[in-house]
């Protein structure tokens, strides 16, 4: 008999220390404001978007270059960094101008660019040439304007002439491949 007491005891001590173990995080000390650590790593990003005049057309048609050998503005190209680090701006072109209706080319030293007031006119090469820094803000656009000039030499065979031109952006100083 006493073997049964012993064994209700204990079954009832067993039962009350589940019984407060269970209840115990339910009475803990509460309070209105909890913090948590939040951490985020944002990357270097590297991007841009062009467009051409007012309209933001994303190709660009000088019409009627007369052959005179004069530098004829031929409009303004525009390039908006999407970047939140400081880039530059490095622009080439794929080669000389060629006819679309005929074989004839102009070379592509007749196209020039200016970055209002920062450079004066520079050639287009088959080859990367630096037009600009770009330095990201959050409240101003981010553009870099480039003013085109073409020279059509005398005795240019009337054609519509194609090239095509390239606008890098890169994240430090070295010209891109």
């Amino acid at each position: 008999m006493k073997m049964i007491s012993l064994k209700k005891i204990l079954i009832t001590l067993l039962t009350g220390l589940i019984l407060i173990l269970g209840v115990f995080p339910a009475c803990a000390v509460s309070s209105p404001v909890s913090t948590q650590t939040v951490t985020i790593r944002v990357p270097k990003t590297n991007a841009i978007s062009t467009g051409y005049g007012t309209s933001g057309d994303s190709q660009m048609e000088a019409m009627d270059v007369s052959p005179d050998n004069t530098e004829t503005p031929i409009g303004n190209l525009y390039v908006q960094s999407c970047s939140n680090s400081n880039t530059q701006l490095w622009v080439r072109a794929s080669g000389d101008f060629r006819g679309t209706k005929t074989t004839n080319s102009l070379e592509l030293s007749n196209l020039k660019f200016a970055v209002p007031g920062a450079n004066g006119k520079t050639n287009f090469s088959n080859g990367y040439v630096k037009a600009g820094d770009q330095n990201p803000h959050a409240d101003g656009d981010g553009k870099i304007s480039l003013d085109l000039y073409m020279s059509v030499p005398y005795g240019t065979a009337p054609d519509t002439y194609t090239a095509t031109v390239y606008l890098t952006s890169v994240l430090d100083a070295t010209a891109p491949a």
